[in-house]
């Protein structure tokens, strides 16, 4: 997935990227809890700023150049491989350092992780405040999930479910709702509503989010980057109301 309408770089999404601090999480993912991943780019248990930053590096070559997960991983295992901070393919992940402290070093299953959860939270972040633009005009907003064999039950159940945009469902349902969800929201007219025969919800959604992933990131990082839309040309604005409003 590339952060791209066309040729054109989806400017909400890498704002909302570039705006992020750094923030160290030594013991878990946990370490760093839901809004705070917002305003700060952390890798667990990467203790090490350069390579911290390698890994930011890379993730925004993805949103800013649209380079493939395979690029990606290329790039950012050489990287990693050269400081000592990359696991191969059979190796276990944690090794013990000279000074006796253990290392847990990041496998490709990792890196994987780490592209498509970095580029499809700044995705989303960026449509959400696409999403506010509009939404006197269309005022209605539609969870999507991606219906195949692994998508989550909980995800699973909203797909296609209609609320209005400031229902308080979207403060803990706005996707993404867990590491590697590829759920999204869909903004609709009312006449929209009307030609698909869809209801609008009243109640909050049934199930709940991933453990750490009950929060809108869009709305957390709104202090961080408000975009100007004025500074679309005519073409770009053309597409992002092609993919904003289909």
């Amino acid at each position: 997935m590339t952060v791209k309408y066309g040729n054109l770089p989806f400017e909400e999404a890498i704002g909302f990227f570039r705006d992020k601090g750094y923030e160290i999480s030594p013991d878990s993912w946990r370490d760093v809890w839901q809004q705070a991943h917002a305003r700060a780019f952390t890798v667990a248990r990467v203790t090490a700023m350069d390579v911290l930053a390698d890994i930011r590096e890379m993730v925004r070559k993805a949103l800013d150049d649209g380079i493939s997960l395979g690029e990606f991983k290329k790039n950012l295992q050489a990287a990693l491989e050269r400081k000592g901070w990359f696991a191969p393919k059979g190796e276990k992940a944690e090794i013990e350092m000279p000074d006796g402290t253990v290392r847990k070093r990041l496998a490709g299953w990792r890196l994987e992780t780490i592209f498509r959860t970095n580029v499809q939270t700044a995705y989303s972040a960026g449509r959400y405040k696409q999403m506010e633009a509009v939404k006197k005009r269309r005022p209605w907003w539609q969870y999507m999930a991606i219906m195949d064999a692994v998508t989550r039950p909980d995800h699973a159940a909203l797909n296609g479910r209609v609320w209005q945009a400031d229902h308080p469902v979207w403060d803990t349902w706005y996707p993404p709702n867990g590491f590697n969800c590829r759920c999204y929201v869909k903004t609709l007219s009312g006449r929209q509503m009307e030609a698909r025969g869809l209801d609008e919800e009243t109640k909050g959604a049934p199930g709940s989010p991933d453990e750490g992933w009950a929060y809108n990131p869009g709305r957390a990082g709104l202090d961080s980057y408000k975009p100007d839309l004025t500074r679309y040309e005519p073409e770009a604005r053309k597409l992002l109301e092609k993919e904003l409003w289909d």
